[in-house]
């Protein structure tokens, strides 16, 4: 029966109907999968999500991007996470962020956490050269996710000293992502922030300008109320005090990188 642990190790992540198209035989499969988990050849990541395990450490071959991005049909990784694969964190997590249009429950595998967050968009996600199994959100798509839910990305602090670290924006990206989501105060959070990073990530004013037409009249909080004490008024945004300083030192250490 192990003449099947080839086709499982190029397979790395994969269902009982993997199993079954590779054995021909759904009996033989569920056999099988049993067998080789009880051998330490695969491992059992949930219900009908199973990886191909290294046969010397018996740990997951899988990359937790590529595990997140197989827990369903739909699976994208995102926020933090996201950001982690596009090189940007500048703290290392121990919860993967998966988007979803199917809800599952959360799961722990291998010492990291798998999250669920409804997916609400279907554009902006990337199948990246070299790998099949890997689904994650563009830069963009990235950015304006992170805003909308700024504590899936680790809080202000954190999403700022990733966004020094961006050196180009797309922002016709950035307006079709927002105008997906429809939010005023999305674009209004987008603006306020980006408008730090102007220069850097080569963003015009025409962008900006668009970001205060949708934004409304209504002032709104970049995170919640008791955090976020400090009015700005040109975005009718109250943030927390010590944005601009974290703003300014992040910028500083960046420029200090080159």
């Amino acid at each position: 029966m192990k003449k099947y642990l080839e086709e499982f190790h190029k397979l790395k992540v994969f269902g009982k109907q993997e199993a079954t198209d590779i054995t021909k035989d759904a009996n033989t499969a569920k056999d099988l999968l049993r067998r080789y988990k009880q051998e330490g050849f695969l491992s059992q990541v949930r219900r009908n999500l199973y990886v191909a395990t290294d046969l010397v450490t018996k740990s997951s071959i899988a990359t937790p991007f590529e595990i997140g991005s197989q827990v369903t049909p739909s699976a994208n990784i995102a926020y933090h996470s996201a950001l982690e694969y596009h090189g940007l964190s500048n703290q290392q997590f121990y919860e993967v962020y998966v988007s979803s249009k199917e809800r599952f429950n959360d799961f722990d595998y291998e010492g990291l956490h798998y999250r669920c967050c409804e997916s609400r968009l279907s554009a902006g996600i990337l199948n990246p050269t070299g790998t099949s199994l890997i689904k994650v959100t563009d830069l963009e798509r990235t950015v304006v996710d992170c805003l909308d839910y700024i504590d899936r990305a680790g809080g202000v602090e954190e999403l700022v000293a990733c966004l020094t670290l961006i050196t180009y924006l797309k922002e016709d990206k950035l307006l079709e992502y927002l105008a997906g989501y429809g939010k005023q105060v999305l674009y209004q959070k987008t603006g306020f922030i980006l408008s730090y990073f102007q220069t850097e990530m080569q963003l015009s004013d025409v962008f900006f300008s668009i970001c205060k037409d949708k934004t409304g009249k209504s002032t709104r909080y970049l995170t919640d109320a008791a955090e976020s004490t400090t009015f700005f008024k040109e975005w009718n945004l109250y943030a927390p005090a010590d944005i601009l300083s974290s703003i300014k030192q992040g910028t500083t250490d960046y420029a200090e990188l080159y």
